[in-house]
């Protein structure tokens, strides 16, 4: 028998071979239910977000200039990073 004791704010402790059997780790949510005179915890699975990569806008991607237009696009793009990371210091340190 694993008996917990519920503390004054309604706490308690899941023993750990509990918490091993239904692979339950620190952070993870329970959903609780009160059914046929039961208390039921169910381990509730997380929801896995999608990370999306924010990659910069480069000048390249932006315009539609004349292959002879004389401006190095690469090198705009360059400074651009560059005054970007200058400012991240600024800010950050």
């Amino acid at each position: 028998m694993n008996a917990t004791v519920v503390r004054a704010k309604r706490q308690t402790t899941l023993p750990e071979d509990v918490c091993q059997a239904a692979g339950i780790r620190i952070r993870d949510q329970v959903d609780w239910r009160f059914e046929e005179g039961e208390i039921r915890g169910r381990k509730l699975a997380p929801i896995r977000q999608k990370v999306r990569v924010i990659r910069p806008i480069r000048f390249k991607d932006l315009l539609i200039a004349p292959q002879n237009l004389g401006v190095d696009l690469e090198q705009l793009d360059e400074e651009v990073q560059r005054e970007r990371e200058e400012r991240d210091e600024r800010l950050l340190g």
